[in-house]
């Protein structure tokens, strides 16, 4: 009985993490509708680290400060918090919710494409191999690249390296010796709170900004929901079910994005970009199918 409990609340968590997460992508787009990206970003992990400061403090939490974990909390901040969220923020501008969303859902199968070559534990067999082949084929397609060969790609390119920047901060992180997620998750969104501040200034000049409550009020919502309680959601799953099930969520959180960007504004997917989603969801299939044979 107490089984059937823990499965209920695995599935529970797994879907209320992909609701967060895949509304991220519009919540972003209506924050920079008045807010540069910089300010954006900064003003969301401005209140994620309010809040993980607070979540630490109540449970008497201290996080460790050898040299080697302020080396981790920096390296995440960057890979994992500052660019990727810069990147997706400024693509947003220009493109739709539904479409990053759905490139974002890539980063499974970019993580084990990269976890080949850079950790020895893990090993690429049939499944990965076609899971790999078919998340790329539906790359080409969801670009648009057959329909219009003059598109311009410059914000769908930002969202793939933002897609392969967390896949490299995922892999940095799998190889850190007794990796404890909630450290990583706190310390790396204060540093990268940190590192934001003199690049908002020098960019941004967030003193002549002129935001909409609007935007402010999604900017504290992504801080509060989508990062620091999404966080928390996401590392009490890895801890009740596991990794594998837990990178799961990659199914759900694209389709999130498309159902939010269809009601909220009105964004459709053409012929071939349903083509490459049909695709990518079958690399993730076929990538996490492979993980799990591994038992990895």
């Amino acid at each position: 009985m107490l089984q059937i409990k823990k499965n209920n609340l695995s599935y529970v968590l797994l879907f209320l993490l992909g609701l967060i997460w895949g509304s991220s992508f519009l919540f972003i787009k209506y924050t920079v509708l008045s807010l540069q990206p910089l300010t954006a970003v900064f003003l969301r992990m401005l209140v994620a680290t309010a809040c993980l400061f607070i979540y630490l403090k109540i449970n008497k939490i201290n996080l460790p400060k050898k040299t080697t974990d302020i080396t981790n909390y920096f390296v995440i901040a960057i890979l994992g918090n500052v660019l990727p969220f810069f990147l997706v923020s400024w693509a947003e501008i220009t493109i739709n919710t539904n479409v990053t969303g759905i490139i974002m859902g890539l980063m499974p199968i970019i993580t084990v494409f990269l976890a080949y070559f850079f950790v020895k534990e893990e090993k690429i067999n049939i499944y990965t191999f076609i899971g790999i082949f078919l998340g790329f084929f539906g790359l080409f397609f969801l670009l648009d690249i057959v329909a219009n060969k003059n598109i311009n790609l410059n914000s769908y390119y930002a969202v793939i390296i933002a897609t392969l920047s967390f896949a490299i901060a995922t892999i940095y992180a799998r190889k850190i010796p007794k990796f404890n997620p909630l450290y990583i998750l706190s310390g790396s969104t204060y540093f990268a709170c940190f590192i934001l501040i003199p690049l908002v200034f020098i960019f941004d000049d967030p003193f002549n900004a002129s935001p909409t409550n609007q935007s402010i009020f999604f900017g504290i919502i992504l801080g509060i929901l989508n990062t620091a309680i999404g966080g928390l959601i996401f590392f009490k799953l890895i801890k009740l079910s596991g990794a594998a099930f837990t990178s799961t969520v990659n199914f759900i959180t694209p389709f999130v994005a498309i159902v939010w960007g269809y009601f909220f504004l009105n964004e459709t997917l053409n012929s071939n970009q349903i083509l490459g989603f049909i695709f990518i969801l079958l690399g993730i299939y076929l990538v996490k199918k492979s993980t799990n044979t591994q038992n990895i």
